[in-house]
């Protein structure tokens, strides 16, 4: 037990002594080491000031390149538009020129199929004036051959179809 008592005992020699080793310690720490240790703390100062500003700088240049990217986007975004409206506006008037063709086509048609029309109607009516001519001179010149002069059918006979073709 003696053996662990010294351990735990307060031996005043023994700490007066303890406290001059720490101070020589002390000295001797500064003396030797301690300009190495600040020269150590001010590089590693330095090197952190020096990565903060090159951030600094990183996140201006960042914020450069992403303002010119806006840019770019917008002008993109616009040109796109444009495009688009310039395609529209093409397609209209495309549009506008095949239906203006179409109805053209269509008006043409129309008319030469009326004209195609009046020319049939017209020979139908003379076809029919002539077969009736044909037939009004039979019938006449049997009912009154000998009655009639040739002038006289003949002015009966235009009568008759200037008559025919108002009905018609």
């Amino acid at each position: 037990m003696e053996l662990y008592q010294s351990l735990v005992a307060v031996n005043p020699v023994t700490l007066i002594a303890s406290i001059c080793n720490l101070f020589i310690q002390l000295f001797l720490f500064k003396k030797l080491f301690w300009d190495k240790i600040l020269n150590i703390l001010d590089q590693r100062r330095q090197a952190a000031d020096q990565e903060i500003s090159d951030a600094k700088a990183a996140h201006a240049e960042a914020d450069a390149i992403k303002a010119t990217y806006e840019e770019n986007m917008r002008q993109a975004k616009e040109k796109a538009d444009s495009i688009l409206m310039n395609a529209q506006k093409t397609a209209t008037l495309r549009s506008e020129e095949i239906i203006g063709q179409a109805q053209a086509a269509a008006a043409q048609i129309k008319s030469k199929a009326s004209a195609d029309i009046a020319l049939e109607k017209k020979k139908a009516i003379n076809d029919a004036k002539n077969e009736i001519s044909g037939l009004a001179m039979a019938i006449a010149g049997k009912v009154v051959a000998r009655e009639l002069t040739t002038a006289d059918q003949a002015g009966m006979i235009d009568r008759f179809i200037d008559e025919l073709g108002d009905n018609v």
